[in-house]
């Protein structure tokens, strides 16, 4: 127990250099850290629940087998995107991604509101996935992980200013494509 409460306070470039000497009990830290955000990011990228999983699994095996090379030049959760970033571009352009219906959401009054309510997130979940990919990253790392403008642009190994530019793009590419459900 000693040992779990030792790696509950360690960095997460500290657990890398543990896992990388063959620290097992780093390594489930780094994944219990970080592993509902990955999931998130990959379901919001592919829209398909099980893929994310595989992806997720995916970029903590890359992790573990590149642990012996880290070098933290950046934090942890940036190069942890990165990969999943490059994980991305490299395994989903291949094999676009259908779209899988969303399920029902919990607690709307009536089956009326229920299927508008999906209907509208369908449209905003097919409006994102025809975004470009790097305004679709984008997007998501700075909307839904709550990566802040210096680490989303860091994730895409961008500036700063550029990655404001991706964003408004997106934003003006979402607002038309869905001017009918604005205000």
């Amino acid at each position: 127990m000693g040992k779990a409460i030792e790696h509950t306070e360690r960095t997460d470039e500290e657990l890398v250099a543990l896992m990388a000497e063959g620290d097992h009990g780093a390594a489930a830290t780094l994944v219990s850290r970080h592993q509902r955000g990955l999931l998130n990011f990959f379901y919001r990228y592919t829209n398909d629940r099980l893929l994310a999983e595989d992806l997720a699994q995916e970029v903590f095996l890359r992790v573990y087998k590149s642990a012996p090379h880290y070098e933290p030049r950046t934090a942890f959760t940036i190069w942890l995107y990165r990969v999943a970033k490059n994980l991305c571009f490299n395994e989903l352009k291949a094999r676009r991604v259908r779209e899988r219906p969303l399920e029902q959401p919990v607690g709307v009054p009536t089956p009326h509101e229920e299927f508008d309510k999906a209907q509208r997130e369908a449209r905003i979940r097919r409006a994102i996935g025809v975004l470009p990919d790097r305004q679709r990253l984008a997007l998501i790392l700075r909307r839904f992980e709550g990566l802040s403008l210096t680490e989303a642009a860091a994730v895409l190994e961008t500036t700063p200013g550029a990655l404001e530019q991706l964003l408004a793009r997106a934003k003006a590419r979402l607002k038309t494509t869905l001017a009918d459900l604005l205000p």
